[in-house]
């Protein structure tokens, strides 16, 4: 597959087909015309399945979960008002999210809080790829170039390229009727605590299941987001309501408001300090900061750090912190988390430190280099049990297969009689993991997973 930035120059540099205009005014025409047009604000009622990115191959290893979201818009003046409900354990817990032009605020039912830039990204790409947008800003946009067809399920599609509110992207859209089909683009999100790791990342927008909704405007009932060529969500409208009557205060955000969110909230959400990193029995580290790394291990007189942490800068604070209360040269970083994070691995490898990752955790690890630029080979790889040998001493490095991860990486240090399970993260897991260091002869006193470095072994 091209990536997405090289096939956007690619089409930037084909002539302007004239013909593309006339297929977008088609698309907008089926899809509801001077109504499209003029549409000023709109009401989604939704429900979002979140996707769990995995790079395994087994079938449905995806994790969903699900909220079910009311979407308001004024497009006019950048406002974005969500409503969501998620379930958190057996309760169903209200929040909204408010966007208004620069501003992000949120509420759980008493009053508004500065809510993360973040969600600043994430309403621009969300009134970007929205499919009652996306054509109209299309049609708009004065680079608009037209590349080779292309089939996509046995359809032809047009290729269209174009710089959508300042983002360049490919739209496919049906030859025979205008109507979209998928939108590509590349995109960062260094503000986003969760996508941060991914650096510039593919991501695609799938529209299916079409259907018209009040007032003659058809839409795409089901949108598919994914990214890093994984599924991230997939998103199914219940109903659409547009131009619809709001509150005079539905978007308000009062200035003393807006002054608390420009103190605090323009910064990305994994920049925060580590105020309450500590070592522990002088061999052991913990950071105990949200996104930071799990911890750290020394070994032989040498630091091995436990995960890279969630981007760039949290690897570099913990190395920092490491360095003026601990000193000791850092011989490695161990990644075996199976979830998406590591993106401090790409700072890792420029500071020319090892990094070595588990069999499961191995794609995640070399999809967050290629975001970031670096080498999917600049890491290694435990595919078969070995010794790590750190200064005077070593850690012991295989991987077993768990219930919810394939590749699970184990590292246990025989000195300290201590095991490193990142993955092991229920009782089940811990119980099959205790059980393969019995089979192997391993002592093992205390365990440590991405939960904490120290923690007991169950006395079962």
């Amino acid at each position: 597959m091209i990536g997405t930035c090289i096939l956007a120059t690619v089409l930037a540099a084909a002539q302007a087909d004239t013909a593309a205009l006339r297929l977008l005014d088609r698309g907008i025409d089926h899809m509801g015309g001077n109504a499209l047009r003029a549409l000023e604000r709109v009401r989604f009622d939704l429900i979002t399945q979140w996707q769990r990115t995995t790079f395994e191959t087994r079938p449905y290893a995806d994790a969903p979960s699900y909220e079910r979201d009311t979407d308001v818009r004024d497009y006019t003046i950048g406002g974005w008002r969500n409503t969501r409900e998620f379930a958190v354990g057996s309760e169903w817990r209200t929040v909204v999210d408010l966007v208004r032009d620069s501003v992000a605020v949120r509420s759980f039912g008493q009053g508004f809080a500065p809510l993360n830039i973040a969600y600043v990204d994430e309403r621009n790409e969300l009134f970007t790829y929205s499919p009652d947008r996306v054509l109209l800003l299309a049609r708009e946009a004065a680079d608009l170039r037209a590349g080779p067809d292309t089939m996509i399920g046995g359809v032809r599609h047009a290729r269209l390229a174009a710089t959508l509110n300042g983002m360049r992207a490919t739209l496919f859209v049906r030859r025979a009727d205008g109507l979209p089909t998928m939108l590509r683009f590349c995109a960062a999100h260094p503000n986003d605590f969760g996508l941060v790791p991914w650096g510039e990342m593919d991501v695609e927008v799938w529209y299916s299941n079409w259907r018209t909704f009040g007032g003659g405007i058809s839409l795409p009932a089901q949108w598919d987001i994914r990214r890093v060529e994984r599924p991230y969500k997939r998103i199914t409208v219940l109903n659409a309501t547009f131009d619809p009557a709001f509150a005079p205060d539905s978007f308000a955000v009062a200035d003393s408001l807006r002054a608390a969110y420009a103190a605090v909230a323009t910064r990305p959400m994994h920049d925060l300090p580590l105020d309450s990193a500590r070592v522990v029995e002088a061999d052991f580290a913990e950071f105990r900061t949200f996104g930071s790394p799990a911890g750290a291990v020394r070994v032989g007189g040498q630091w091995v750090i436990l995960e890279a942490g969630q981007a760039p800068l949290s690897f570099e604070r913990a190395r920092d912190w490491l360095a003026a209360n601990a000193p000791a040269p850092i011989a490695a970083v161990i990644a075996g988390q199976a979830m998406p994070g590591n993106g401090g691995a790409a700072a890792a490898v420029d500071a020319g430190i090892r990094v070595i990752a588990g069999a499961g955790a191995a794609p995640m690890l070399q999809a967050v280099l290629r975001g970031y630029g670096r080498g999917a080979s600049a890491t290694e790889t435990v595919a078969e049990p070995r010794w790590l040998t750190v200064g005077s001493d070593s850690l012991r490095l295989e991987t077993m297969d768990l219930p919810n991860t394939r590749g699970a990486l184990l590292a246990w240090a025989p000195s300290l009689r201590w095991l490193y399970a990142p993955a092991a993260l229920t009782p089940l897991d811990v119980r099959l993991v205790l059980d393969r260091a019995r089979q192997r002869g391993w002592v093992v006193e205390r365990l440590g997973t991405t939960r904490g470095v120290l923690l007991p072994v169950p006395a079962s």
